[in-house]
């Protein structure tokens, strides 16, 4: 507006109150310009100063102050050491007297009447146990101290009977037996337990020859028992 004023002849080239408006408005536009811009160039250093540059920075590590520690040995006070020395005074070894006496005690005899005079002849007296008691049930052939019953194999042999089938067959071999012998003379339980021949009346054949057998029983301790163990019977064909 101030330059349209001054071309179109209202004011004079002179140093007029629009002129010196119009250069004013002028200085503060150039003024305001140059400010921005030297603003502007700060902020630009100031952030391309602040941001580190991690691509060319070399870190150096800071070494640490090492402390030297060392140990105190603390002396006990006054009052400690006296108790020490105290407890060392109480526990002093103390001679400990010899128990044996001088001189031995006299021997009293022992009197005693008639009456409590000591039978040789009794077994309890003297300190003779009893004797075990003889065991109820049939014990095993190997037992300690045991006496074996006695029999004869050939006897029992001659008891044998060939089952027909088994002939007819023409089957041998044997049949393995536990036989309990007992302290009567007689044969109690017969089972089979072994043997090549199960079948065609050979388990059956020689049950019955062993329980034919005479012998005498077993004993244990000078007592009859009976005797568990176990006999084999053969089956063999004559020709």
């Amino acid at each position: 507006m101030a330059e349209d004023l001054i071309r179109s002849g209202l004011y004079a080239d002179d140093h007029s109150l629009a002129s010196d408006l119009a250069w004013e408005s002028e200085d503060d536009k150039r003024n305001y310009k140059i400010a921005l811009l030297v603003a502007l160039v700060f902020h630009i250093i100031l952030i391309w100063v602040s941001i580190p540059d991690f691509g060319n920075k070399n870190f150096v590590e800071e070494k640490k102050n090492e402390k030297i520690m060392r140990r105190v040995v603390l002396r006990p006070p006054p009052e400690q050491q006296m108790k020490q020395l105290q407890l060392q005074k109480k526990m002093q070894k103390v001679p400990v007297p010899d128990p044996t006496p001088d001189k031995p005690e006299p021997i009293v005899p022992i009197e005693t009447s008639d009456d409590q005079q000591i039978n040789m002849d009794d077994d309890y007296i003297i300190g003779v146990p009893d004797a075990p008691p003889a065991p109820t049930g049939p014990i095993r052939d190997g037992t300690a101290g045991l006496t074996r019953p006695v029999y004869d194999l050939g006897q029992l042999q001659q008891n044998v009977v060939y089952p027909e089938l088994g002939k007819k067959a023409g089957f041998q071999g044997y049949v393995i037996l536990e036989v309990v012998l007992k302290k009567d003379g007689t044969v109690g339980n017969v089972r089979v337990i072994g043997g090549p021949l199960r079948a065609l009346g050979f388990p059956e054949a020689a049950i019955r020859a062993v329980k034919k057998m005479k012998f005498t029983p077993g004993k244990l301790r000078g007592q009859p028992v009976d005797v568990i163990l176990t006999l084999t019977v053969n089956f063999k064909l004559r020709r």
